[in-house]
């Protein structure tokens, strides 16, 4: 995978481990989201996402889960 905008980085993904995958993934969040959140801007699509969400909750149609049991129910969905 190459980077764009940036000298060419190679980054072998396929060749790390879950472990070092998961240190990347928390050190690129923190590089977004602590320091370069103003410049980015969401995609257009959560727009609409987050107002059909706010329409459930104001009408009292929204269902709230148990986080457990929302993981539960997708492992079921997807087996």
């Amino acid at each position: 995978m190459i980077l764009e905008d940036n000298p060419p980085v190679a980054l072998m993904l396929e060749q790390l481990t879950a472990d070092q995958k998961w240190q990347a993934f928390q050190f690129l969040w923190k590089e977004v989201v602590e320091d370069h959140q103003e410049e980015i801007e969401p995609p257009a699509w959560h727009e609409e996402i987050l107002r059909k969400r706010l329409e459930k909750i104001q009408s009292g149609k929204a269902v709230w889960h148990d986080l457990d049991q929302a993981f539960d129910d997708l492992r079921k969905e997807l087996a």
